[in-house]
């Protein structure tokens, strides 16, 4: 991919196409507000019934995908079985995701922002991909730290979707915080199973 810098913003493209663009924000959080906190064993238990487990639309994606082991593994599922809307994961971020300074790099921990955000609507029954991501990294993680990504649906309508993410330490602390858009696509055109 080709990337083009300016003052405050990169783009980035394949084969003269836009395929995505960053835009640097002012400290401002721009809106982003976090998801409520979710436990280190609530997270551990709602993995367990990731929905993606079986009937992954995406089962090669590097955040949560179930085919790849050089992934994150995200494994986002309901917190609750009934009247919690959030889904949840832990994360134990390894050595290979940091940078020299020991920590893990920023584009990862956006990485981690985003599929959480899509399981917390039904990406299995109508897949969807992400439109746009807004986030906010406040401190990045060290390795080995058990982490939690925990996500929540905002507004849904037919063909898209607005969600949240928040990664927590253990205490409640937040790290980072996202918003996105996703938007419906067509099983067939994507080569969804």
């Amino acid at each position: 991919m080709a990337l083009e810098r300016s003052e405050d913003s990169v783009t980035a493209s394949a084969q003269g196409r836009l395929v995505a663009t960053a835009t640097l924000l002012d400290d401002a959080p721009g809106g982003l507000a976090p998801v409520p906190p979710v436990s280190v064993e609530a997270a551990e238990r709602a993995s367990e019934r990731y929905p993606g487990l079986t009937g992954h639309p995406f089962p090669e994606c590097f955040v949560c995908g179930t085919a790849r082991s050089d992934g994150l593994g995200l494994r986002p599922g309901p917190v609750h079985d009934g009247g919690d809307d959030r889904v949840a994961a832990v994360w134990r971020p390894d050595e290979t995701l940091t940078g020299d300074d020991g920590r893990v790099t920023a584009p990862v921990v956006w990485a981690a922002l985003d599929c959480p955000g899509g399981w917390s609507v039904d990406i299995v029954g109508r897949p969807m991909v992400l439109g746009t991501m807004t986030a906010r990294v406040l401190e990045r993680p060290s390795a080995g730290e058990p982490l939690v990504v925990a996500g929540r649906a905002l507004d849904v309508s037919e063909r898209k979707a607005v969600t949240a993410t928040t990664l927590y330490r253990p205490d409640g602390a937040v790290l980072a915080l996202a918003t996105h858009v996703w938007v419906a696509v067509d099983p067939a055109t994507f080569g969804a199973r």
